[in-house]
């Protein structure tokens, strides 16, 4: 009888270490899976935004060689109809480029923008006072600095005491002594600003027409 008992109170400890055993399998299994979704639910955001930069610098990146292409469509013919729109924006009133581009390189050129608002101020052609400075002096290249006098006034003698007071000064007698004599085109212009010239032909006025035609082609 105590042979049986003592068989039964191994077999009982047998199958409680077991139980036991396999409660400290399941704890350990149970505390894994925990610390895993712990560790998920603090590294799950910063996976899910690494995610979204990727996918948006990919996105980024397949959309570039399109516009890429696009732009090289026509190759320097696409190059000038972007710069053609970015012109169009910046400038309003094209006129001071067209003048600057004409007396690019002389010493009137940073006066465009002026030459523009004096002419509507007086009320002329905004082309006549290059277009003379041109014809007279190449733009005020061919004269002393000083002068300040690119439109031969006074046979070149005239001294001015700046470009800004010169171009005023010339727009004003253009408006008085000319335009508001009827004096308006190059050829009635010329019969008083430049009468020798009357005798040769007129070339000062064919000059002044084809500065104005060149003008028009900027």
């Amino acid at each position: 009888m105590r042979n049986i008992i003592r068989k039964d109170i191994t077999g009982f400890n047998k199958l409680t270490l077991d139980v036991f055993n396999a409660l400290v399998g399941l704890y350990n299994h149970m505390i894994r899976r925990l610390a895993l979704a712990s560790v998920w639910i603090v590294i799950a955001p910063a996976i899910l935004l690494t995610l979204a930069v990727v996918l948006s610098t990919t996105k980024n990146n397949i959309n570039l060689p399109q516009v890429s292409t696009q732009l090289d469509i026509g190759d320097t013919r696409g190059q000038n109809i972007i710069e053609a729109q970015v012109i169009a924006q910046q400038i309003e009133d094209p006129r001071p480029f067209v003048i600057e581009r004409f007396l690019t390189g002389t010493p009137l050129e940073p006066y465009s923008a002026y030459i523009v608002e004096v002419s509507d101020k007086y009320s002329i052609d905004y082309r006549l006072i290059p277009a003379i400075a041109m014809k007279e002096s190449g733009g005020g290249t061919t004269i002393d600095p000083a002068s300040h006098n690119a439109w031969g006034f006074e046979n070149g003698q005239t001294y001015f005491p700046s470009w800004e007071y010169a171009i005023d000064r010339v727009a004003s007698t253009l408006k008085n002594s000319y335009v508001s004599k009827g004096l308006t085109t190059p050829e009635q212009i010329m019969a008083k600003y430049a009468p020798p010239q009357l005798e040769t032909g007129g070339k000062w006025a064919r000059d002044i027409n084809h500065f104005y035609s060149q003008m028009e082609t900027l």
